[in-house]
C-alpha cells in the first residue's frame, strides 16, 4: 500500500484488510462496517458520539485529533483506558492491528487534507 501520497480508496482498502469483508463479527460492533457505504466527504463529516468517543473521524491535516487515525493507532482513548485499539481483535479474532506502515500511511492521508 502507498504510504506517500495516499487516497481515500487507499484507506477503504486498508479498513477491508484489517476487517476483511467475510467477517460476520462486524455487525456486533457499534460501529460495523461503516466504511463500506461511505465516499470520502461522508467519512470527513462522520462524528463518533454515537460509538463512545465526542469528536471527528477524520480531521483533515490533523491525525491527532482524528479518532480513525487514534483508534488504529491504539492513543487515547482508544488505548484500553476508555475503549479498545481498533480493529478490537480481542472481540474478532478475524480482524487484525495495522502495521506501523499502515498506520503511516492513514496519518499522512490525514496530514495532507484526507484527498479523494
Amino acid at each position: 500500500m502507498p504510504t506517500a501520497n495516499p487516497t481515500y480508496s487507499d484507506i477503504k482498502a486498508l479498513l477491508d484488510i484489517l476487517i476483511p469483508p467475510t467477517d460476520a463479527n462486524i455487525a456486533s460492533a457499534p460501529h460495523q462496517a461503516f466504511w463500506r457505504n461511505l465516499d470520502r466527504n461522508g467519512m470527513i463529516a462522520l462524528t463518533t458520539a454515537q460509538w463512545g468517543v465526542d469528536g471527528q473521524l477524520v480531521v483533515p491535516g490533523n491525525p491527532a485529533t482524528s479518532n480513525l487515525y487514534l483508534a488504529l493507532a491504539g492513543k487515547p482513548p482508544f488505548d484500553g483506558s476508555e475503549l479498545p485499539q481498533m480493529p478490537d481483535v480481542s472481540a474478532d479474532p478475524n480482524a487484525r492491528l495495522a502495521t506501523p506502515e499502515e498506520l503511516a500511511m492513514v496519518s499522512a492521508w490525514i496530514s495532507k487534507g484526507a484527498p479523494a
